[in-house]
C-alpha cells in the first residue's frame, strides 16, 4: 500500500498576516507534498487570531509560526534534521 499524501492548505489573509517563508521553506524542503494557498478557508475567527494551517483535512493553529512548525513537524512524524 502506498504512503499518504500530505496536503497543506494555507489561507491566504493569513500568511500576509503571519509571514510567508512558512510556506516557502515547506515547498522548499519537501517538493512532495501538497501544499498550496487559498484566498480563504472559512475559518475567520482562526484566522486573525494566530497563525494555522490544515493539514490533511485537520486544523492546526499556533500562538506563532514557530509553533506551528513544531506541531506540523510533530503531528507528520518528521524527524527535526528532516525539517
Amino acid at each position: 500500500m502506498g504512503e499518504t499524501r500530505v496536503v497543506i492548505d494555507f489561507c491566504n489573509s493569513n500568511l500576509v498576516t503571519f509571514g510567508m517563508d512558512f510556506l516557502h521553506e515547506l515547498r522548499e524542503k519537501h517538493p512532495d507534498w501538497n501544499v498550496s494557498r487559498y484566498g480563504c478557508l472559512t475559518n475567520c475567527g482562526e484566522c486573525s487570531l494566530r497563525p494555522f494551517l490544515i493539514v490533511n483535512d485537520e486544523i492546526l493553529a499556533a500562538k506563532d509560526i514557530d509553533e506551528l512548525r513544531t506541531k506540523l513537524y510533530a503531528e507528520l512524524n518528521v524527524e527535526a534534521e528532516q525539517a
